[in-house]
């Protein structure tokens, strides 16, 4: 498999003060993360500067929100430990990180209530490293998030999800439903002649990264790269053995309840793949939500 590529595309809608939001998403990540994390490894997950993170941890420090233990990694500090809420198992990052060497791309787990997307952790691909929500952010739940859980949630949860959808895509979002039952996997991709758009977009915000003077042009361009990439695959496009665009794929992942509560997702942002390259993108991703599934019912 070639050409690794970057996460899936989560887009936060824009905050009104960029600061207050880098404060808020170093201490969601500390909050999920049950080892204490180096400054490198925040920069990295939160696709933010290094000397960005290093001054924030200083004040957060000052003020006994995040402590520093001996090999310089943050964790909460007494002032917000009470705060943390549940922890995930350890080896749900390294689940993670199996899915993003196995296939190159970008991995994404969130947690999926009736009325938002939560993240809860983010694995980079090793090419393209395509800025989206960091872990902690939260979005509303609306067509086509969280299209991998909905089939196994209450009929008032699917109705209110399909309501979401624009009246264009009502009937392609029942249609979707009935697929991810059968297949287990909602799978993504732009339109034939947004392909090559996508992909420029995608190389773009690469390459910006962190260093862009506007963050809200970034905002703009991931906005338009997640309108561009909503299309859910049909029956016969996933039975094609025709090279097709992919953008990305969603896995239910099962609480210890039973209940489909979070989602895995992972990004290829591909303009073309073959019938083989996608069906290893999806027992990948199949493989992945069993195996994290797994590790949540068993912690």
């Amino acid at each position: 498999m070639h050409r690794p590529t970057p996460e899936p595309l989560l887009v936060a809608e824009r905050s009104p003060s960029p600061p207050t939001r880098r404060v808020i998403d170093i201490v969601s990540l500390l909050a999920a993360t049950p080892e204490p994390i180096s400054v490198a490894a925040i920069a990295d997950r939160l696709d933010i500067a290094r000397a960005t993170a290093t001054a924030i941890l200083a004040e957060l420090d000052a003020a006994g929100w995040v402590l520093r233990d001996p090999n310089r990694g943050y964790g909460l500090g007494h002032a917000l430990a009470g705060l943390r809420g549940p922890v995930l198992p350890s080896s749900v990052g390294d689940i993670l990180e199996t899915l993003t060497e196995r296939t190159g791309c970008g991995a994404t787990l969130s947690r999926i209530e009736p009325d938002r997307l939560t993240v809860l952790d983010v694995r980079h691909g090793t090419d393209r490293v395509v800025p989206g929500i960091p872990v902690g952010h939260r979005i509303p739940l609306q067509f086509p998030a969280g299209a991998s859980v909905m089939p196994w949630r209450s009929a008032a949860e699917q109705n209110t999800w399909l309501n979401t959808a624009p009246e264009s895509d009502r009937r392609t979002a029942g249609s979707l439903l009935s697929l991810v039952r059968d297949r287990g996997i909602a799978v993504f991709r732009p339109r034939a002649d947004d392909a090559g758009t996508v992909e420029l977009l995608a190389d773009l915000l690469s390459a910006m990264g962190t260093e862009l003077p506007q963050p809200q042009l970034r905002t703009r361009a991931l906005r338009q790269l997640a309108t561009l990439t909503a299309r859910p695959f049909t029956k016969a496009e996933l039975d094609s053995d025709a090279a097709l665009p992919l953008a990305y794929l969603a896995a239910p992942v099962f609480a210890p309840t039973g209940t489909a509560a979070y989602e895995v997702q992972l990004g290829p942002l591909r303009t073309s793949t073959t019938k083989p390259e996608r069906a290893e993108y999806i027992t990948a991703t199949l493989a992945a939500a069993r195996a994290l599934t797994t590790a949540l019912t068993t912690a």
